[in-house]
């Protein structure tokens, strides 16, 4: 592009990876004659993390640059190979041809926003800065001890190495075994020394920004054998890895998360884990229109503050053991009285299920479960409500007497909470309200189209009859459809109307102005009752296809999480176009365009193709041989369109600092 320059740029081999004002911009040479050439583009805010890795000994003498994103691929279950082989990118650099903290710090600047601090006594210059690995820098780490003073950490991370960035201070500092944790005012740092007994040079730094943590949970410490207590980060890339069977007779081995979720052990009586919850509670939860907590605001001291003895004990026992609905302003007291809530936040659900309990607020999803025979251990989970994706609700059957709540949230590795509520104890419209209010409430719910509960169901036919007693899609009147669901039962919210209504069978896919809801009949009396709630702003992309013979119209939208797929029945084919208009006005309005794509040129037998990466499926088109010329009129059209008019997600603002003053 035109404003577009080139800051950075590494060759390896036959490959280039240039780093632009807008961008990260991978050229791979491929095939025998290096002819095929992939052009790839991942824009910086689809960075979700990364880490840089120093030079080791002698046998191992290169660095390491490391880049964490989404990029969707085909999911695969074989063994040895990652779950999506297209979320990392690293970069390998020879011994001292880089300068791998001044990488970092570019980096930083590009993920995190400008260092927007002068050269501080504890940063000098890192021109010409020499990468001699971990030197001396953790002789002053040397006792036990699994809290260690932030101050300290913030001046040592500062100047060896370089790694934090003028404007940023260490909060909270820890080391686990021989590795370290740094909470900052902008990202989380994970600083690994490897090597036997960690004595050996290579070090990994893994940064990650604040906005990239969707959950967190911390765990108290068991008792026998079990004696550390934990935190767990859920993060917003999929880093899951499908290991090798030990004997190829053997089952296939669970995947494992890598660090799509991270679990950091504390030592007992060492880390206060109720400090660490309010501490992620402040840097996590959201404020100001959906937006973290600046990096100028730091945590108040007063929030890092040991806990009394006993406070999470003492909570529980009173909470009780009676399965069922909790009144939840008195919880909402005795919770402030712990310090387990933020100062403006209430709590307005409370349920408790045998030893387990699960609390609305207006910030969060808060549950408590307790582990073990004794009980003692005991996970504090927290849930933004910004970061959750669907939800839904269901009704009490005839044999199963427990309604269900489920929750799933950003995520990619156990984003699902689920929590039985006892028939007669809980209002489920109530708790769906009120999940609605915060994820859409603020969502457009203007219709899509002028004439969009204009509809009119096609006459039925033989082959309409025909189709529909197979569970075919007949449309229905919508305006009957948002009367009802405004009263029995209360689903949609105020200035919220059901745009686009047909039945199924049983079942009922509905098009609303802010969201995607399937009410699923279940059992057979059908009295169990799911309805599932997909916000519009979180649709990727869809699909409609035009009927056949013997089969009518089907619909597809593709969300975070499952996708939606809906078949229309026979002679129902001018509605599919409706449905066509109605996601066209909401998705597009709702969410921003796909951040990642590429091209590539044609071989010697056959011809370019173009990529876009959605968050779910790949759109692929590949053009006729001779074609080649058309392939960058592609390239720049995505280009212009991705990179100059890109909508800013939920949690991520741009800043603008004037410093001409200084």
């Amino acid at each position: 592009l035109e404003d577009e320059k080139v800051e950075l740029a590494f060759k390896c081999g036959r490959d280039s990876f240039i780093m632009t004002s807008h961008r990260v911009f991978k050229i791979d040479v491929q095939g025998v004659s290096g002819k095929k050439i992939e052009y790839l583009t991942i824009l910086w805010p689809a960075i979700k993390g990364f880490s840089i890795e120093t030079a080791g000994n002698i046998m191992d003498r290169d660095s390491e640059l490391t880049l964490f994103f989404n990029l969707p691929d085909k999911p695969t279950r074989a063994g040895g190979f990652p779950r999506n082989s297209r979320t990392r990118m690293k970069l390998d650099f020879r011994d001292g041809q880089a300068d791998l903290f001044a990488v970092q710090r570019y980096i930083s600047d590009k993920l995190l926003g400008s260092d927007t601090v002068a050269t501080s006594q504890y940063a000098p210059n890192t021109s010409g800065h020499q990468d001699s690995g971990s030197g001396s820098m953790f002789a002053w780490m040397g006792d036990d001890n699994r809290m260690i003073d932030a101050a300290e950490a913030n001046r040592q991370f500062h100047s060896s190495p370089p790694l934090l960035q003028n404007c940023e201070n260490v909060e909270l500092a820890f080391r686990g075994r021989r590795d370290m944790l740094l909470f900052t005012t902008k990202r989380v740092v994970f600083v690994d020394i490897q090597g036997f007994m960690g004595m050996g040079k290579k070090v990994e730094y893994i940064s990650v920004p604040w906005k990239t943590v969707t959950a967190f949970s911390v765990r108290s410490a068991g008792s026998w054998v079990d004696k550390d207590s934990e935190m767990c980060l859920w993060l917003d890339f999929d880093d899951v890895f499908n290991p090798r069977r030990a004997n190829e007779d053997d089952p296939p081995p669970p995947p494992i998360p890598r660090r799509s979720w991270i679990e950091i052990d504390f030592q007992k009586d060492k880390v206060d884990t109720l400090v660490v919850h309010r501490y992620l509670s402040e840097r996590l939860m959201r404020v100001n229109g959906h937006q973290l907590k600046p990096f100028t605001n730091p945590v108040s001291s007063d929030l890092l503050v040991p806990s009394p003895p006993g406070t999470g004990e003492k909570l529980l026992d009173w909470i009780g053991d009676n399965a069922a609905a909790i009144d939840a302003e008195a919880v909402d007291e005795k919770f402030h009285e712990a310090g387990m809530l933020q100062h403006d936040e209430h709590v307005a659900f409370a349920f408790k299920t045998g030893r387990d309990s699960l609390y609305l607020t207006n910030k969060r999803l808060f549950v408590i479960d307790v582990q073990g025979f004794t009980g003692k251990r005991k996970e504090y989970m927290s849930v933004p409500l910004d970061v959750i994706r669907s939800w839904s609700v269901e009704s009490a059957g005839s044999f199963d007497r427990d309604m269900e709540l489920r929750l799933w949230f950003k995520g990619h590795w156990n984003n699902k909470v689920k929590q039985d509520l006892r028939k007669g104890k809980a209002d489920i419209f109530a708790i769906q309200s009120h999940i609605a209010h915060f994820i859409i409430g603020s969502a457009d719910g203007t219709a899509a189209l002028a004439n969009a509960q204009a509809y009119e169901p096609s006459p039925p036919g033989a082959a309409t009859k025909l189709l529909g007693f197979l569970n075919d899609a007949h449309m229905k009147d919508p305006v009957e459809v948002t009367s009802t669901l405004r009263s029995s039962p209360a689903l949609l919210q105020d200035d919220e109307s059901i745009e686009a209504a047909f039945k199924c069978g049983r079942d009922l896919f509905l098009i609303s102005t802010k969201r995607i809801i399937v009410i699923d009949k279940k059992g057979i009396t059908g009295k169990s009752v799911e309805y599932k709630s997909y916000p519009l702003m979180y649709n990727k992309a869809f699909s409609i296809k035009t009927e056949g013979h013997l089969e009518g119209s089907k619909a597809k939208v593709y969300t975070d999480d499952n996708d939606i797929e809906q078949e229309l029945a026979k002679g129902e084919k001018d509605n599919i176009w409706a449905i066509h208009n109605n996601a066209i006005f909401e998705i597009f309005s709702a969410v921003g365009i796909n951040p990642i794509f590429s091209i590539k040129t044609e071989g010697h037998l056959e011809g370019s193709k173009a990529k876009v990466y959605t968050d779910d499926d790949d759109i692929e088109q590949e053009l006729a041989k001779g074609e080649k010329d058309n392939i960058w009129a592609i390239h720049n059209i995505l280009s212009e369109k991705m990179l100059n008019e890109r909508q800013a997600e939920i949690g991520e603002v741009e800043v603008e600092i004037d410093l001409s003053a200084e």
